[in-house]
């Protein structure tokens, strides 16, 4: 694809449609764009349609996306797509996206930069394959144009912001050091800058673009610093720290120019400022001294790095932050201060702090940072989503209440009585303050702050501060408020009522069982509020006090939740009339929860509450047919958590009817989803249709077989979201419907057409062979002639043809075909058909990869199984591969992959305890995420296909046994192999 003007025509016009309200030509328009990334030339011509100023601005945004993730996709070949870009789009791309970089609007360049980081982790500076960076980066460096510089460093903070996230090796040590090439250009365009901000104080204009140079020079510096402290840093730290002093402590008339303003972002100073708050949060975490013990033959050498600076900045710090309004605007500075402070709090230098000063933190910044503000009420009525977000999953770490919260945290590990005493004299204050709700809700966000020692987001507070009573606060703080509660008042003083909720919410692991019973009908009263908050947050309560344990005893369990159980439903259901809840994923996730909890019980309310549920998937597809988008996907996604939740239990009652019912309801919409290729919803629906086929009884119902034709559809597995569901879908029709799916000679013909398919790419071949083992299980060995052999050949020969570095998936997928062949059906047919391809190839594959890269490329306890039965079956029940030279070193490998850690013989397959599920997760809509349904999960014991074959090990001593008896010049080996296993 020749980067011409006409091509460039037809791309902006696919680009243009991609964002078309009509459904069909945005897919129309993203199919030629699929195919379009295949051809050489379309990377680049996709950049210069991004760089090309005379392109509309929404298709240069489009074009941005689509090249941002070509090259996060397809760089570099992977194992999850079949293409990537080659060298000639690479070196094309590489040669002009550093200058487009620099040219792009603002809006465009976290594109262009995130696919320079990409680009970067996989080519520079490995084998020195894009050795022009540097040189153009350093000319750039020494420009006289501040907008040149800007972009330059945007470029560099592109390439070194990956160092934060990589883990320390030699080789990326080596790449910070070619970076480091750098440096000495980063300090002068810093100091220049610093000297031009003392020369221009009084000009706003250049003082803005110097201090968006600094800001992107303080963000580097911290980059190249993380992993360690470098030669060239060090050296020059006090020319650096020097210059940070003076940006945090400039003088009144310039910060004067720099107002913020309610509602407006952050200046260009209060950036600057923050970034060099967390490059100080780098030192004070990592390198107040630094331990060399290179040498451990001598007393290690502590060389104090950033101890002498750590005073000054301290006091500068402080003094920035006791004159930072507590405006929302300032919160991201107010917290990467806070954070600072706290970092020294916590650590070996805490000795700077003393009473004096904890009482003025307490007085300066915990108290005034904790207040609710006029922003915190209006995100609360106009934004609940939002503030949920913050508030309640525990996105507050760059938050003003977050961050101190954190602080008082920090007071508490060295100061923890002072710190308690002045803090629960500031709560006793704002509580005796009776009317004032504003007072009491700050008295609540402290004291958690303070009671709190150590959390988890799924398992609730698992420490607490000796020096303060939870339950006494409780008793005499927040339940007389909740038993306040009626019908009448529910949505009264919203604001408190959260707060109440939220303590209740954090504390539930130290509340008593006597508590959650006067607790739940408060709670499920306060479900009824029209207070998106107040509902959500009562629901989460709800969904929370109901994983709470007691050792292993649920807290709340079946027998307690039934009494409720219609009253919670009902309740639950109502929330999602008012328009803020309508898709709010925290209420249905508490739905699914106590369908859980409800178990059997919940079977009677089963058909009322599947409709509610399906209806609603109704309305979403009729607004997905209109092509307009979700506002939740996690919403939906427990929408059909909790079908499979019903259906799981329903099926478990082993009440044929209901069962009817369930597919009554499930199936109609089920064939809406996939006639109209609603794909959003696809994996979710073959999810459930799967769940209910492998359930079901001996009489599968007709209208299983008459939907299975569309599901071998290749178009439909082209989705990588719907290949794993896909794939169990059509396992579990060749386990429940074999007689049926053999019986029809054309039916039977496209599976084995869609295997072969499958298995030709390396996106989907363990789909393949996962079809495949299951035909191994369920279809007739007398059938396999007819088919088996073109299938094998045709698995031999894609593993030739792969790069040795990318067959690990394969390979292993190969190993356990031939082994559950084997398991299942002895090795004789297996044999039979490799010898009539090549005389001696299971030899030969046995000694050179089978046997050598098992323990590689085998490691999931239920495929090691399956390979250790089908690999002692071939060696002991075969005779001729008694003769294999490689016999001994193929049983070896065998025990090994039976060895437990202590040396000796795991003989049994251990089926651990199912888990609890968190259900704490992020749910999006794309092409290529599959999102599993934890409570669709399979039975452990339908995952083993060998159930005959409880232990592995004693079924290998067996066979061992059998093999010294049939096969006498075997018995040494198989001695010495006793004894070196342990073997009995």
């Amino acid at each position: 694809m020749e980067p011409t003007s006409e091509n460039m025509g037809h791309l902006v016009g696919f680009l243009t449609q991609t964002v078309s309200g009509d459904p069909a030509a945005r897919k129309a328009a993203e199919a030629q764009l699929a195919s379009a990334k295949v051809q050489q030339g379309y990377a680049l011509l996709l950049l210069r349609v991004v760089v090309a100023e005379e392109a509309p601005p929404d298709v240069r945004l489009q074009g941005a996306i689509q090249f941002k993730n070509l090259v996060n996709q397809h760089w570099q070949a992977s194992e999850i797509h079949d293409y990537h870009l080659g060298d000639a789009d690479k070196a094309a791309v590489k040669s002009e996206i550093v200058a487009g970089s620099m040219t792009v609007t603002e809006k465009l360049q976290p594109f262009l930069s995130e696919a320079l980081s990409t680009i970067c982790k996989a080519d520079f500076p490995i084998d020195q394959n894009w050795p022009e960076l540097l040189p153009q980066l350093m000319q750039s460096l020494e420009s006289q144009d501040p907008a040149v510089l800007v972009a330059t460093l945007k470029v560099v903070h592109a390439i070194s912001q990956k160092y934060v996230t990589a883990s320390h090796t030699d080789e990326l040590w080596a790449e910070i050091k070619a970076v480091l090439s750098l440096h000495d250009r980063l300090l002068n365009v810093y100091g220049n800058c610093l000297g031009a901000v003392q020369a221009n104080a009084s000009n706003k204009s250049v003082l803005d673009v110097l201090f968006q140079t600094i800001t992107l020079v303080a963000k580097i510096f911290h980059d190249l610093n993380y992993q360690d402290i470098p030669e060239a840093f060090e050296d020059a730290l006090d020319h650096w720290m020097q210059g940070f002093h003076t940006m945090l402590t400039l003088p009144d008339p310039i910060k004067a120019l720099f107002p913020c303003a309610d509602g407006e972002a952050m200046t260009s100073m209060h950036n600057m400022q923050r970034a060099i708050c967390e490059a100080l949060l780098l030192y004070a975490d990592k390198y107040i001294v630094v331990v060399e013990d290179s040498d451990r033959s001598s007393k290690p050498d502590e060389r104090a790095v950033f101890q002498k600076h750590l005073q000054i900045f301290v006091e500068a710090v402080w003094g920035m932050l006791t004159n930072l309004g507590v405006q929302a605007e300032f919160d991201q500075l107010a917290a990467a201060a806070i954070m600072f402070l706290s970092s020294v709090l916590k650590g070996t230098h805490h000795s700077f702090f003393q009473q004096a000063h904890l009482q003025s933190i307490v007085n300066n910044v915990v108290v005034p940072g904790l207040n609710i503000r006029e922003s915190d009420e209006e995100d609360f009525e106009d934004n609940p989503l939002e503030y949920m977000q913050r508030d309640l999953e525990g996105g507050m770490t760059d938050t003003r209440r977050g961050v101190t919260c954190s602080l008082v945290n920090a007071m508490c590990k060295h100061f923890e009585a002072p710190t308690s005493q002045l803090c629960m004299a500031e709560i006793e204050t704002a509580l005796s303050k009776a009317q004032d709700w504003k007072s009491k809700d700050a008295a609540i966000y402290l004291f958690i702050a303070l009671a709190v020692k150590a959390e988890t987001r799924a398992g609730g507070v698992q420490v607490i501060n000796p020096a303060v009573d939870v339950i006494s606060f409780f008793q005499k703080h927040v339940l007389p408020d909740l038993q306040a509660v009626t019908a009448a008042n529910v949505s009264k003083k919203p604001i408190l009522l959260a707060d109440l909720l939220k303590f209740v919410l954090i504390f539930r692991n130290q509340l008593p069982k006597e508590a959650y019973v006067v607790l739940f009908p408060i709670l499920n009263m306060l479900l009824t509020s029209a207070d998106c908050i107040v509902h959500t947050y009562a629901a989460s309560c709800v969904e929370k006090f109901l994983t709470v344990k007691d050792g292993a005893v649920p807290r709340v369990g079946r027998s307690d939740l039934q009494p409720m159980l219609q009253a919670l439903l009902t309740n639950l259901f109502s929330c999602f009339n008012h328009e803020a809840s309508k898709e709010n994923p925290h209420i249905m996730k508490t739905v699914m929860r106590v369908v859980n909890v409800a178990q059997g019980d919940a079977v009677a309310v089963g058909p009322m509450l599947v409709g509610k549920l399906t209806g609603m998937l109704g309305e979403f597809c009729k607004a997905f047919a209109q092509g307009i988008s979700p506002k939740n996907p996690a919403f939906h996604h427990y929408i059909f958590e909790t079908l499979a939740a019903m259906t799981k239990h329903i099926c478990a009652s082993g009440d044929a009817a209901a069962v009817s019912t369930m597919e009554g309801l499930i199936l109609p919409p089920f064939q809406t989803v996939m006639q109209q290729d609603i794909t959003e919803f696809q994996p979710y629906f073959v999810q459930l249709v799967a769940q209910l086929l492998e359930r079901r009884g001996d009489s599968i119902p007709d209208q299983y077989l008459q939907i299975l034709p569309s599901l071998l559809q290749q178009s439909l597995w082209a989705s990588k979201a719907n290949q794993p569901a896909l794939t169990r879908l059509i396992k579990a029709y060749v386990k429940r419907c074999s007689a049926a799916i053999v019986g029809n000679q054309a039916l039977f013909h496209q599976i084995l057409g869609l295997i072969q398919f499958l298995m030709m790419s390396k996106m989907t071949d363990h789909n393949a062979f996962g079809i495949l083992n299951s035909i191994l299980c369920y279809v007739p060995s007398s059938k396999f002639p007819e088919f088996l052999p073109v299938l094998t050949n045709a698995a031999l020969d894609r593993f030739q043809k792969l790069p040795e570095k990318s067959n690990g998936k394969f390979l292993r997928c190969l190993l356990v075909f031939f082994s559950l062949y084997i398991a299942k059906h002895g090795p004789e047919m297996l044999l039979n058909q490799l010898e009539g391809v090549q005389a001696g190839l299971l030899e030969q594959f046995l000694t050179h990869v089978w046997a050598p890269k098992l323990a590689l490329v085998v490691t999931d306890a239920t495929d090691k199984k399956i390979c250790q039965v089908g690999m002692c079956r071939l060696l002991c029940e075969c005779p001729k591969a008694w003769t294999f030279g490689c016999w001994a070193s193929a049983m070896d490998a065998t025990c090994k992959s039976l060895q437990s850690r202590a040396g000796g013989m795991n003989m049994a397959s251990v089926v651990g305890a199912e888990d609890d599920v968190d259900f704490d997760f992020l749910v999006s809509y794309n092409n290529s995420s599959y999102m599993a349904l934890a409570n669709a999960a399979q039975d452990k014991s339908e995952l083993d296909p060998l159930p005959d074959v409880p232990d592995a090990g004693r079924f290998l001593v067996e066979r061992l046994q059998q093999a010294a008896a049939q096969a006498p010049q075997l018995a040494p080996t198989i001695n010495q192999l006793a004894q070196t296993y342990q073997l009995s």
